[in-house]
């Protein structure tokens, strides 16, 4: 869950929480958007009480409460990727704030950032418009996920 302690502490021996912009998760993001045509993509990690972007396009907010966080969803599923061509449709996300009002969230897809057997966080991807993405985009999904992922990874072993 997200307020696991040992979740929290592999989270802050990242060493990334509030962190500088760093080159390689800003242009994992811009593919991310790019790859799927969708305004607003991030690598988000899952804080106790907020959603904090190390990286992000489309949006200019670097970290938004855990009250509204859509990427909860992967503290009560086990799936480890999630798309939903329409939130609207979706009973999880139907009466999100987020999709009730601004930014009117319409297709949201994610990965889980795992890290030693813990989420950390998820690569995911929001447009104000629903959408269908190929077999191809779900598979940069996940690459890119994976990419991230072993970047924090490599980030616990230096620390």
């Amino acid at each position: 869950m997200r307020l696991d302690p040992d979740r929290l502490a592999l989270l802050r021996q990242c060493m990334i929480l509030d962190s500088a912009p760093e080159r390689a998760y800003d242009d994992m993001v811009r593919l991310l958007a790019e790859g799927l045509n969708v305004s607003t993509a991030m690598v988000n990690l899952l804080d106790s009480g907020r959603d904090w972007f190390k990286a992000a396009v489309g949006t200019p907010l670097r970290e938004s409460p855990a009250a509204t966080s859509f990427c909860n969803i992967f503290f009560h599923t086990n799936l480890d990727l999630l798309v939903v061509e329409d939130t609207t449709l979706d009973p999880r996300f139907a009466d999100h704030p987020l999709v009730l009002g601004t930014p009117r969230i319409r297709f949201y897809a994610a990965a889980r950032l795992r890290v030693h057997g813990q989420t950390l966080g998820t690569l995911c991807a929001y447009d104000d418009q629903p959408r269908h993405i190929s077999v191809e985009q779900v598979q940069q999904l996940q690459t890119l996920a994976a990419a991230v992922a072993a970047r924090l990874a490599l980030r616990l072993k230096a620390a």
